[in-house]
């Protein structure tokens, strides 16, 4: 009897998968896989009569981080002004400005963690678009006002409403989960408005459009 002939090659091995075109697709901050964001906009030195406006981050994990800008006093660049869209996904947000805001004092960058982890230089803006800063004597003062041109073009762009609706059968709302309807919602928090505010300073000509593409990549909440 001839001898058995031997067995066929095993099958080569499968092509390696695709990487998600979208990793924050269907996914939270703490499962999205993190790509390397493009580097911020490179600001020449400071024209005359001008201040710096900059974004603060604050570390939100595990959920997003909270974006806001800060615009610098002309006599010290650690104090000024903070403009954001306060509040939550759940409840909503106000636009809330916060002058006399020192980000070395108790609630800033000394602040033992609870202050910006990160501050980018966006822009030199012209002074003839700010008005006065804080109170007296280094005194806060918080409000929901406008109060200089700068402030009334991103106060054009209203603050997102809630976004996470609160499971309610009894009141008519969807529940989500299991096999039951499913509404899609667009989430809208701190870092859309960031970015929405700012194409609003780009069709003012306060912002240039790098400055939008810089925030749309960097921001988790816009699709890439």
């Amino acid at each position: 009897m001839p001898p058995a002939p031997p067995p066929p090659p095993p099958p080569p091995p499968p092509p390696p998968l695709n990487p998600p075109a979208n990793p924050h697709h269907n996914t939270n901050t703490t499962t999205a896989t993190q790509t390397t964001p493009p580097p911020p906009p490179t600001l020449p030195p400071a024209p005359p009569n001008t201040t710096l406006v900059s974004l603060l981050i604050y570390n939100g994990h595990p959920f997003a981080d909270h974006w806001e800008y800060f615009v610098a006093s002309p006599s010290r660049a650690t104090q000024g002004t903070i403009i954001q869209a306060a509040g939550d996904v759940r409840n909503g947000f106000w636009l809330e400005v916060k002058r006399g805001w020192d980000l070395e004092g108790e609630m800033g960058l000394a602040a033992g963690g609870r202050g910006p982890c990160k501050r980018v230089g966006l822009a030199w803006v012209g002074l003839e678009y700010f008005g006065e800063g804080g109170g007296r004597d280094g005194e806060v003062v918080v409000e929901g006002v406008a109060r200089c041109e700068f402030e009334r073009m991103l106060f054009k762009v209203p603050a997102p409403e809630k976004t996470l609706r609160t499971v309610d059968r009894d009141g008519g709302q969807v529940r989500f989960g299991g096999n039951e309807k499913r509404t899609k919602i667009t989430q809208r928090n701190c870092q859309t408005w960031v970015v929405e505010s700012a194409e609003q300073l780009v069709r003012e000509g306060i912002f240039d459009q790098k400055v939008v593409d810089y925030l749309r990549a960097t921001s988790i909440m816009t699709p890439s």
